[in-house]
């Protein structure tokens, strides 16, 4: 059996002809998928993943990021990369707003979600804890690798009258 690469150089070997710009995206897509489909490091990455999600996935695999399971409740949990050391609450919040749009636009749902209406109305939360400080660091939470996460909604109190003396 051949390796992967020679098989990739033996690939392009074969195209003697020019090809449109179409053809050389749709080749390339081929070999990147070849790529991804034999290193077992990107075994959950889609095949039409973004450079970002494959630096994440690389960055996961050095230690140098975590994952976070979003739970959307009827939705399927969302997976969530975020640099492990020094991440604040509002740069989770910020990849989860990414880490959704783009999943949304993988299933071809083309929903404009107001994320200042989301943030407005929705609490993050772990093991039963709020994460409601957007300064905060994720760590001083307790959230580590793998950690779920959930919405919770924010409680309102009517009429709440604030002394300011």
């Amino acid at each position: 059996m051949m390796p992967l690469s020679e098989n990739l150089v033996n690939d392009a070997q074969k195209l003697e002809y020019q090809l449109s710009h179409e053809e050389l995206m749709e080749f390339t897509r081929g070999v990147l998928n070849k790529i991804i489909d034999s290193d077992p490091l990107f075994s959950e990455v889609p095949s039409d993943a973004t450079v970002e999600e494959i630096k994440a996935q690389t960055a996961v695999a050095q230690g140098q990021a975590i994952t976070l399971n979003l739970n959307r409740r009827e939705l399927s949990k969302l997976a969530i990369v975020v640099p492990s050391i020094n991440t604040t609450v509002l740069e989770l919040k910020n990849a989860i707003q990414i880490q959704t749009n783009l999943a949304l636009h993988r299933e071809k749902i083309k929903k404009k979600i107001s994320w200042k209406h989301v943030w407005k109305k929705y609490h993050l939360s772990c093991y039963g804890v709020v994460l409601n400080d957007e300064k905060e660091k994720i760590k001083n939470y307790g959230v580590i690798n793998k950690t779920e996460l959930n919405y919770l909604k924010k409680r309102r109190e009517k009429n709440r009258v604030i002394k300011l003396i």
